[in-house]
Order: structure tokens, then sequence, then C-alpha cells
């Protein structure tokens, strides 16, 4: 037999497919059918050529039931995975139904097209959504990873501020117990003020200043 009529165009030899069709014709064809064929090809499935030896003889007794199958297998390919489709069934409401038909018609597109079309946009629109909480929950993170270290770098700066403090007020209280039965030496009151004054204000400035801070970053914890 020549080569051109080892196989068929429109039955792909890959695959599954020629195994498919020879099923699809056992199931369709008579049992007396079945037995005029050479022997029972149908029924010992060997070859791809064996395969297209059958349909050729079918088609020449029952061209009808070819063209089903030629039309089978196109049906089949269409709903195959492998073509990136499958059927689905699923309900939709009246005004569903109607919004689908209002837009196939605007936009000249068949319902399928539409339906793939709009999860598309629905797809991308919950990606980037997505995408944005992250990016907020990051720029979150990183914001109250710079106040904790900011907290802690107030929160030293407050302790060397209070040990300043601490310092002066030993400092004082020394040169009062040292000197607890002697009388203060003659100084001007308003000269001490002055003189106490630029080293108190830095004082309560830093522990204020850290005080607000502390606030504000308990307040957006």
């Amino acid at each position: 037999m020549a080569e051109r009529e080892m196989t068929l165009k429109w039955l792909r030899s890959e695959g599954d497919e020629w195994r498919w069709a020879a099923r699809y014709l056992s199931q369709r064809l008579d049992e007396k059918y079945l037995l005029t064929l050479d022997d029972h090809a149908l029924r010992r499935i060997i070859s791809y050529e064996k395969v297209v030896t059958v349909i050729r003889q079918v088609q020449q007794d029952k061209p009808e039931l070819v063209m089903k199958l030629q039309s089978a297998i196109r049906q089949r390919r269409y709903r195959s995975d492998s073509n990136g489709r499958k059927p689905v069934t699923f309900t939709l409401t009246k005004e569903s139904i109607e919004s689908l038909n209002r837009l196939s018609k605007k936009y000249k597109k068949n319902d399928t097209a539409i339906i793939t079309e709009l999860l598309g946009i629905e797809e991308r629109e919950l990606k980037a959504e997505i995408d944005y909480e992250k990016k907020l929950k990051d720029s979150i993170s990183r914001e109250r990873k710079i106040a904790t270290q900011t907290a802690s770098s107030l929160r030293k700066q407050r302790d060397e501020a209070l040990k300043h403090a601490e310092k002066y007020l030993k400092l004082l209280a020394r040169w009062e117990l040292s000197r607890k039965d002697e009388t203060p030496p003659a100084v001007d009151e308003k000269e001490i003020e002055q003189h106490v004054a630029p080293m108190m204000k830095s004082i309560k400035e830093a522990i204020e200043y850290i005080a607000l801070r502390d606030t504000i970053f308990t307040d957006r914890e």
C-alpha cells in the first residue's frame, strides 16, 4: 500500500487519538459488521496503520459514520486540556445573562470571549490589589522598624540625660553634706539660677522631646 494510503490527514498518529477513533467506531458499529472487518481489527488494535485501513473500509460502507467520527475528533481536540479549553457548566441569574448579552452585542464578541476577558480583568485587578496590600504591609513593617530603632535611640538619650541630672544632684548633695554646718558663701541667687538654667533647660527639653516621640510611636502601633 502506498505511503499516502497508510495515513489520514485528519487523524493524528501521535498520542492516543487513533486509539480513541477505533473505540468510537467499535461502539457504533454493530456486531455483524465488525465481523466483516479484516481480522477483527477494531478488537485487536495494534497500530495506527491498522486503524486507517479500517476507517477506509468503513468510509466505503458507512460514509456518514466516518463524517461523524471526523466531527467528533474536532470537538475532542477543541475540548482537550492541551488546547487550553475545557467545557464547563454554570448557572447565571437573569440579570447576568442580560448583561452578558449586552456586552456581547456591544463588543461584537461571543459569550465565551466576554467571560474570558472579564475573568482576565478581574484576575489582574485582584493581583494589583494583592500587590498593593503587600507593598503597604512592607511599608508599615519598615516604618515600625524605623520607629523602634528611633525609640531605642531616644531612650538612650533620655537615660543619658537622667545620668547627667543624677550626677549634678549627687554633686549638690555631696556639697550640702560636707558643708552642712557651714554657712553657704554669699552668692547672688540670680547668679546661681543663671548658671543652672542652661543645664536644666537641656535636660527638660531632652526628656520632653523623648516623651513626645514615645507617645507618637505608641499611638501608631
